[in-house]
């Protein structure tokens, strides 16, 4: 999360997508109030819930394409 907050401090070459978010549109993140949608142990489960999540949600800040091999039942 605090990568995340911080990120925008550097140079614009090196922003991630929520900094060329919070740039380009003037929206910010409640950074102080982060709602957790999952807790997962292992990682192989997280990727899969991350899918399921991404997919769920349709965010279009999020540009992972791995989503893909999440089968369309979820």
């Amino acid at each position: 999360l605090q990568e995340h907050c911080t990120n925008i401090k550097l140079h614009e070459s090196n922003h991630s997508v929520i900094s060329k978010h919070r740039l380009e549109s003037r929206h910010d993140f409640d950074w102080l109030k982060p709602n957790i949608l999952h807790n997962e142990k292992y990682v192989r489960k997280r990727e899969i819930a991350e899918m399921f999540f991404i997919k769920k949600f349709n965010n279009l800040i999020n540009l992972q394409k791995d989503t893909d091999s999440l089968n369309n039942i979820y």
